[in-house]
Parts: structure tokens; C-alpha cells; sequence
């Protein structure tokens, strides 16, 4: 399992999701080295040591210095926020931006996604999860041979072909004897000068002390007059991170020499003993001296805020954890323990939890936690979160109160109020917004369905859950998460009841949606059943509509038709009342094309464009543009069509929903066949066809538009040959999902192909490729210049190779040797 890092090219830029430093990475080189080197000698490393180490920090900061080196860039997968090991595949696929439409055992399709790439994967935090993780990392390992992994665990995976590397808390020289000289007219504690500071001789904890304790007391610095009280302190820390960053934060209200008292009285109890299990201790020792100098009111919040898996917002926040006003508690203003006392470290004093968090104060107290680094605050997002272990802490905590049932429940009753408004919005311009806020709560609302399948009596609001997430699920192609947690509150629950018939519904569209059409038949006969019982026309008339789309995936328009005439009756009987509604004008668009009523498609298009318009509903809007332009191909309409295709895939790609992202790219795609531009069409049936493949969902609109898709590859193949068609599919399936939306929305943008074997321009470099192109196009050196973002004088340059490689004297013969005449749009 070994083969060279070097494959990649270090100068190139990485894709991926690594998160931007926030704070400078201290010391650590011997370390980065060692797991740098352990990845050239295995392809599966493990991180391991106690929390709050450093083992996160030293995987992200080897990722980022490798990232050039894999093709296909270098990819985080937070795992803390994943309470079952169920959905780690799909997780590891959510972080990859994998599609969510696909049907199949989720691991089967990650391996196949991953097999022929070149990627570093990060797995943070598997601890929790540790016999998936292992799992997951030996199936990955076996289908992707150029396939990196770093994981980091408290334990190794004990896998087969696992490095494991110990990652050690920081070096923290013992301090200097206490009659050891000093600079006697220095104060120890208040000292902020810049001082002679040797971080060499220091040693790195002290370093990040420094570093840190100047963000909180700006000015501050190492001085022969505080060095042995900060090398103390870090001592008595043991050197972990985390336990110093907490210590640094202090500085705010205490001197260092009152930070070293306070550490030394809590550390008492804890021994000499340099075992993993002392540092466990010690990191805990830390965390909790910290949580005793935080005020009751920051403590209840620090507890409460741990019913939350991953991050959260502001209002969250204030709807999970804050109790109705009363008047504020009798705190010590500066964060201090009022009374100087230090309970027993292995004690967790719970009594702290019972003061009340006014909604009023939340903001207040939540800013002092984030002061205080127990919470982190992504400013750009405008999310908070809590470190693993500080997390862990907090729940310790809440669990000794008694009141983790409690908060967990007013967690799934916020989710489940925010799902609610969500669909209420689904008929309207705010959709899309909706749409995107959800999809940064996933972890929460993972955690409230889960909740409600692990609460006894709960059953039935997992239904009502479900049901409101069923159009988020759908308009974003999560249709595999949709589908599993349907299904799971389904089989929760009996009798016949709306929100039965409602998430049977849910799961037949999930299954019709990713061609499981077998599977599909019972479900929808269920919803209609129900429906039929309680009297509901909607969901009959969704269960039909699903029925017609069943039909038309298995190629029987006729049956498809009737299913969509009758939908469509009651549908503008009783009023569209979701998005579900709107989309059958584009279905019914689709059939009424294929049965040759071109006009009738056209109407129908036209009504479902009005009636989104009507609300500023968008998706359905979307799928009503690509039926509209699906028309106007094949009417011959090839301008129209490829103008339709290209605002719907705006929308669909605001939306995330690949699958219809990728039917416009298919639509593009012929588009460009009609215009002889066979490359272009290539490149993106390339595209596409890996697309399809990821997605697993052979619907394709059925059977009937999958031909036109096919027709069109073979018209490219018989213009280009084989051997091109290839070239130019390798390069569409190359493409990352943006690149090839990027690619058919500009139509201007020739792709990026090596010249044919035998051509002139195979003597240019890949840069005077580019420019050779844009001449070709009729571009001036400036407008080059602007297009590739370099300076006008080195297109000058290229164009004087360019006309000297090629022998000509002209830019128009450069058009004419390159085969690239100008093109138009």
C-alpha cells in the first residue's frame, strides 16, 4: 500500500474543503515531517493521543502543505457532530459534495467514486465511531490505490496497513529553580514589554502561551521576568494545547502568577505521573478549573449549549437554552470565583447548572463563553460551536443535572419549528434561502429525527419531521437521506393516519426518483389508500402524480399521461399548495413532447412558469425552463433551448441539486451538437456520464430522453472519431461538478483539450495553447490579458512564440493552423 506523494503536482492549486487557519500553527516540525514521511510509506495514517492535544491541528496543517500534490485535492471530514455510525459513508460523501440523489449502499458508492482518484482524505475525530471507521478506511483503501488517509482517534483503528503516530503535547521545559536569577525589576505577572525571547530555548508551549495570552493582552511577551511563571504554568499543563489556550484566555482578569496559584491547586490531587491517563486527567483538571471561573449563568449555558452536535446560530441558541427572563443572577463581574475556593478537581459540581439563562442575557453570556474560548465563533457564517472535548465536558455536565432530556427535547422542537417554517416558505421567493439555512443544519436536524426515533412516544413527530424536510430533501437531490429517514420514522409507526400517508408518499418519490420503481408501487399504494380513508385530495392527488411519473420512467407515456391529466384536475381545483404541485406541468410537458404535441408542451410550460411566478417559487420554475428548452430542441429551436437550459441551471446549481443540474448539462450538451461544436459537446457528455454514474439515478427524465442524450454522443463520435471522442469524454469526466457548469454556462469558453495528435499546435505549451485560442476568437492581446488574468506584456510574448512556432505572420493564421475558428454564441 505504498506509492510516491509526488504524483500530483506541487505548484498546483489544491481543490478540496480545508478550512482557513484562524490562528498560527506553533512548532510542531519534527512532527509534521514524521507524518509526512508516514504517508509516503502508507496510505492509511492515524493520529492518536488525548483530546484537546493537538491531533486535529497537526492533520489540517500536513493537508495544507501536501495539497498540491493530489490532483484531486485534499478533503475534511468532521465526524464529532455524527452521533451514529449509520450515515459515516454519507457523511464522508456530503464532504466530498458528492450528489445525494444516488441510490445503493452508500459505502459500495463512495469506493467507486474515489477508486481512480488521487485524494488525501482527513477523517477528525473517529473515536466514537471507531469499528465504522475502520471499516470505511479499509474498504476505501482496497478500491482507491492512489487514495491517502490521515484519521484522528484517542485509539488506533487497528487495521491492516494503519500507521499510527503518537502525537505528544508540546515540549514544556521544567521551569528554573525558584532562586534561579531574574530581572528583579521586572514584574512577573503584569510585565507586557517585548523582552529577549528565544523560542527555541522556551520551547514551543511556551511559545503558543505567548502567542495566545498576546491575543487576549495585546502587548504581551515572554520577559526574563515572567518567563519562569509562563514556563511553570505550561509545565503544570503538561504541554496540551488546548489546556494552554483555556490558561491564556485568563489573562483578561488575573496576573500569570495567580494563573500558576490557581492551576497549582487544582492540579494537586492529580500526581507526577506522565502517563496518557495523567494527561487525560490533566486536560479535564483544565477544563474545569476553567469552568469554575466562568460564572454560574456561563456554566448552566456551557452545559445546555452541549445538546448541540455540530454548530449553531444565535437563535438557536436562544430557543434551545435560554429560560424565560427573571432577574439577572449575582455573578462576579469579572469571571472570578467570588469566594477564591477551588473544589476537587475529580468532582464536577453541578450545582451551577440551576441559575437561569434570561433570553435577555443569552447574547451576553454567550459572548463571554466565545471571550473565553469555551465556544468558537465563525464570523463569516455567523455560527457558534464548541470544541469536542469541551463539548464532552459540557454534557457530562448536563447528564449529572438531570437536565439532558429536557434540552434535548427543546432541541427537536426548534428544528422541527424551523423545518415547519421552512415549508411554509416552499411557495415562495424565499425558498432558496430556506433551502440553503437548512442544509447548514444538518447535523441538528440528523440529530432531531434520531431523537425522536430513540424517544419512546416520539414516533409521531419523527412523521411530522420527515414530512416538512421531504421538499428539502427533494430540491436539493438528497433523495438518498430523504428516502432513509422516511422510511426509518415509517417503519416506527402503524395505522393509518395523514402523516403515514404523507411520508409513504415521500418515500414511492424517492424511490420513482432513483428508479427503484418495483419498490415504489407498494408505498404509493399506500398513500393512496390513506388518502382515500381520511378524505385527503392532495395526497391522492400527489400519489397519483408520483404513479404517472412511475409510468413514464418505465416508457408508458400513454398511462403517464392519463396519471398527469388527473393530477393536473385537482391540482387547479384545490390550489398548488407546494412545489411538489407546480412540477406537474413540466411532466406534463415531458409526455405531451414525446407523443409529438410540441405546442402542448409548449402550453404546459407556460402555465407552470406562470404559476411559479405567481408565488416567486423557483425550483419547480427551473424544471419548467428545462422542459421549455427540452421543447425547443427538439422543435429545431436550438438558440431558445440552450438559453432555457442555461437559467435553469443557475437556479438548480443555487439549489445544489445535481441531478436536475445534470439533465441540463445533458441539454446543453446536444445543444452544441446542433451547432457542430462537437468538443464542447464531448467534453460535457463527459461530464455528464460521470455525473450519472455518481448520482446513480437512471431516471434521466426516462428512457426516451436518455435516447436523445445517446443520439447525441453518437453524432460527436462520427464527427471527432473514436479516438478524440475519448480524449474529450477523459477530460468532461476530469472536470470537477463546478468546472463543467462553469464550462456550459459560458458559451464563449472553449474547453480545455490537448491539440490532436499530428497538429501544428502540439509544438505550443499549454499556455500558448490558451492564448493561441482566444486569438483564434478574435480577442486582443489586452482582452487575453483581462480573460487570463496575466499582464498584456506577456501575452505579447506568447503571441511572438505563438506566430514563430507556428510559421505564419497573422493572427487570422493562427486561427486557421490551430483549427479554431471565432466563434459565436
Amino acid at each position: 500500500m505504498t506509492t510516491s506523494l509526488a504524483a500530483g503536482s506541487p505548484d498546483a492549486r489544491p481543490a478540496g474543503n480545508l478550512p482557513a487557519e484562524v490562528s498560527s500553527f506553533i512548532g510542531r516540525r519534527q512532527d509534521l515531517a514524521e507524518v509526512k514521511a508516514a504517508l509516503e510509506r502508507s496510505r492509511l495514517v492515524t493520529l492518536c493521543g488525548v483530546g484537546g492535544v493537538g491531533k486535529t491541528r497537526l492533520a489540517l496543517r500536513t493537508a495544507a502543505d501536501l495539497g498540491g500534490r493530489f490532483a484531486d485535492g485534499v478533503w475534511l471530514v468532521e465526524l464529532s457532530a455524527l452521533r451514529e455510525p449509520g450515515p459515516l459513508a454519507r457523511a464522508v460523501g456530503d464532504a466530498l459534495r458528492l450528489p445525494g440523489g444516488y441510490s445503493g449502499d452508500p459505502l459500495d458508492l463512495l469506493a467507486d467514486h474515489l477508486a481512480d482518484r488521487h485524494l488525501l482524505l482527513v477523517l477528525d475525530t473517529c473515536e466514537h465511531l471507531i469499528d465504522a471507521c475502520a471499516t470505511l478506511a479499509e474498504v476505501l483503501a482496497r478500491a482507491a490505490p492512489r487514495l491517502r488517509i490521515i484519521v484522528t482517534s484517542r485509539e488506533p483503528l487497528d487495521v491492516i496497513g494503519e500507521h499510527t503516530i503518537m502525537v505528544s503535547p508540546l515540549p514544556a521545559p521544567a521551569p528554573a529553580p525558584e532562586d534561579a536569577p531574574t530581572d528583579a525589576g521586572t514584574d512577573a505577572g503584569t510585565d507586557t514589554g517585548t523582552g529577549d525571547s528565544d523560542g527555541e530555548a522556551d520551547g514551543d508551549a511556551m511559545r503558543l502561551f505567548a502567542e495566545r495570552a498576546a491575543a487576549m493582552k495585546p502587548g504581551f511577551a515572554l520577559t526574563p521576568g515572567n518567563r519562569r511563571a509562563v514556563a511553570r504554568l505550561c509545565h503544570r499543563l503538561d504541554g496540551i494545547p488546548l489546556a494552554i489556550e483555556l490558561a491564556a484566555v485568563r489573562l483578561r482578569v488575573m496576573s500569570i502568577e495567580q494563573l500558576d496559584q490557581r492551576l497549582d491547586d487544582r492540579f494537586r490531587l492529580l500526581g507526577t505521573a506522565r502517563t496518557s491517563q495523567y494527561r487525560h486527567q490533566t486536560l479535564h483538571a483544565a477544563i474545569a478549573w476553567s469552568h469554575e471561573l466562568c460564572t454560574p449563568a456561563e456554566q448552566a449555558l456551557w452545559a445546555r449549549l452541549s445538546v448541540f452536535p455540530g454548530d449553531f446560530d444565535l437563535e438557536a441558541a436562544e430557543q434551545v437554552c435560554a429560560d424565560a427572563p427573571v432577574p439577572p443572577a449575582d455573578d462576579a463581574p469579572d469571571g472570578t470565583v467570588p469566594d477564591g475556593t477551588v473544589p476537587d478537581a475529580t468532582v464536577l459540581d453541578t450545582t451551577a447548572l440551576d441559575p437561569t439563562v434570561p433570553a435577555h442575557d443569552l447574547l451576553d453570556v454567550l459572548t463571554r463563553l466565545v471571550e473565553k474560548s469555551v465556544v468558537r465563533y465563525e464570523r463569516t457564517r455567523g455560527r457558534y460551536r464548541m470544541l469536542d472535548t469541551i463539548r464532552e465536558f459540557g454534557a457530562e455536565l448536563l447528564e449529572q443535572s438531570g437536565g439532558r432530556d429536557g434540552h434535548a427535547r427543546r432541541h427537536h422542537r426548534h428544528y422541527a419549528a424551523l423545518s415547519e417554517r421552512a415549508a411554509e416558505a416552499r411557495l415562495s421567493g424565499a425558498q432558496l434561502g430556506w433551502a440553503r439555512r437548512l442544509r447548514a443544519e444538518v447535523p441538528n436536524l440528523r440529530a432531531a429525527l434520531e431523537w425522536t426515533l430513540n424517544t419512546p412516544g416520539e414516533a409521531s413527530s419523527g412523521l411530522r419531521l420527515a414530512a416538512s424536510l421531504r421538499h428539502y430533501w427533494y430540491s436539493t437531490g438528497q433523495f438518498n437521506e430523504g428516502r432513509d429517514w422516511c422510511q426509518r420514522v415509517l417503519a416506527a409507526t402503524t395505522g393509518v393516519t395523514a402523516e403515514r400517508g404523507w411520508t409513504a408518499y415521500g418515500v414511492g418519490l424517492f424511490a420513482v426518483l432513483q428508479g427503484d420503481l418495483a419498490d415504489a408501487g407498494p408505498l404509493l399504494a399506500e398513500a393512496a389508500e390513506a388518502a382515500g380513508t381520511l378524505g385527503d385530495a392532495d395526497l391522492w392527488a400527489h400519489a397519483v402524480h408520483e404513479r404517472g411519473r412511475s409510468a413514464f420512467y418505465a416508457g408508458d407515456i400513454e398511462k403517464a399521461l392519463g396519471c398527469y391529466r388527473e393530477t393536473q384536475a385537482i391540482y387547479e381545483r384545490d390550489g398548488h399548495r407546494d412545489p411538489d404541485a407546480l412540477t406537474i406541468y413540466t411532466d406534463l410537458g415531458s409526455a405531451l413532447a414525446l407523443l409529438g404535441d410540441l405546442d402542448g408542451a409548449l402550453r404546459a410550460c407556460e402555465q407552470g412558469l406562470a404559476a411559479c411566478e405567481a408565488t416567486g417559487e423557483q425550483w419547480a420554475r427551473a424544471f419548467a425552463l428545462w422542459m421549455r428548452g427540452a421543447t425547443h430542441y427538439l422543435g429545431g429551436a436550438i438558440d431558445a433551448a440552450a438559453r432555457d437550459a442555461r437559467e435553469s441551471l443557475l437556479i438548480v446549481e443555487a439549489f445544489n441539486d445535481q441531478v436536475a443540474a445534470t439533465m441540463c448539462l445533458d441539454l446543453l450538451m446536444v445543444c452544441a451538437v446542433s451547432r457542430d461544436e462537437y468538443e464542447r459537446a464531448a467534453v460535457l457528455a463527459g461530464a455528464t456520464a460521470g455525473m450519472w454514474q455518481a448520482l446513480r439515478a437512471p431516471i434521466q427524465r426516462g428512457p426516451h430522453y436518455a435516447g436523445l442524450r445517446d443520439a447525441g454522443v453518437d453524432a460527436a463520435r462520427a464527427a471527432l472519431g473514436d479516438e478524440r471522442l475519448r480524449t474529450a469524454q477523459d477530460a468532461g469526466r476530469a472536470l470537477p461538478v463546478g468546472e463543467a457548469i462553469a464550462l456550459a454556462l459560458d458559451p464563449a469558453r472553449a474547453p480545455d483539450l490537448p491539440p490532436p495528435p499530428g497538429s501544428a499546435v502540439t509544438v505550443l505549451t499549454r499556455r500558448e495553447r490558451q492564448v493561441a485560442e482566444l486569438v483564434a476568437e478574435g480577442l486582443s492581446n489586452r482582452e487575453i490579458a483581462e480573460r487570463l488574468i496575466i499582464a498584456k506584456r506577456t501575452v505579447d510574448s506568447h503571441v511572438e512564440h505563438i506566430l514563430a512556432k507556428l510559421g505564419v505572420s497573422s493572427r487570422t493564421q493562427v486561427a486557421t493552423r490551430t483549427g479554431r475558428p471565432a466563434r459565436t454564441s
